[in-house]
């Protein structure tokens, strides 16, 4: 099988295996309905968390990128 026809297969195959486990995701869920509002709460709120974290992280790496960038400029790194 040549390079260029096993990538074509395995893009094919990318909306397949997508839809198989969409299924298995509603399956998994579904005892998740069941669970205390606690801790449901709980994983919402570590969601927001980690993105809030993420996100502190990139504008912290963006100003410090920034900053470098301008004290090159000025001759000072």
């Amino acid at each position: 099988m040549s390079f260029l026809s096993t990538k074509i297969t395995k893009f094919i195959a990318l909306p397949v295996v997508a839809l198989g486990t969409t299924s298995a995701f509603a399956q998994v869920a579904a005892p998740a309905a069941g669970l205390p509002p606690e801790v449901t709460a709980g994983i919402t709120q570590a969601g927001a968390n980690l993105a809030l974290a993420a996100t502190s992280i990139i504008i912290a790496l963006i100003a410090f990128w920034g900053l470098r960038k301008l004290a090159q400029k000025m001759g000072w790194w």
